[in-house]
């Protein structure tokens, strides 16, 4: 018993004490969390660092933690290297998403398909260099779902119309 009250002695702090009320308990542990987050230099990015292309403000959570894409695995679509970045989208409709892309990419043009229960569009530069693709969340054809996420690609060199378009798709044509 002895053994046991001074170790409850040499951590009182850690208990909080019956005058100390539960808001006051949560207020500290807010702060320390505030402080947690503002510390943890997150990095909000306004252009994707694969293409340099414009990037859609929601792809920054609610909690403002940064935006820093997943790179892809590289891999090879009709004999060119194709390098991805891909994002999650929060709280946007597929509908107000495809609006800001096509504010934001002038030139670019676009192609729409809906497949394995989602929407599917993808903006890509004439050259066959370029895309960004916009995938809606799982919905029926004509729904404005939330946009589930958005991967910039690059092509090296160049691939046809077609390949965008098949993989858009999710079929890939090549020649």
């Amino acid at each position: 018993m002895q053994s046991r009250a001074s170790d409850q002695c040499c951590f009182a702090w850690l208990m909080p004490s019956r005058n100390m009320k539960p808001s006051k308990i949560l207020a500290i542990t807010l702060v320390f969390c505030l402080v947690a987050i503002a510390g943890g230099n997150a990095k909000l990015l306004t252009a994707d660092p694969l293409p340099n292309l414009p990037l859609y403000p929601a792809t920054d959570s609610r909690l403002h933690l940064g935006n820093e894409p997943t790179r892809l695995p590289e891999s090879t679509v009709c004999g060119s290297k194709m390098q991805t970045d891909f994002y999650t989208i929060y709280d946007s409709k597929v509908d107000a998403t495809l609006v800001w892309y096509g504010a934001h990419l002038p030139g670019f043009k676009k192609t729409h398909a809906y497949a394995a229960n989602r929407s599917q569009d993808t903006f890509y530069n004439s050259e066959g260099t370029l895309a960004v693709s916009v995938t809606g969340s799982s919905g029926k054809a004509d729904e404005n779902t939330e946009t589930y996420s958005v991967v910039y690609s690059r092509f090296q060199p160049a691939v046809q119309e077609k390949a965008i378009i098949g993989l858009n798709q999710q079929k890939v044509i090549c020649q």
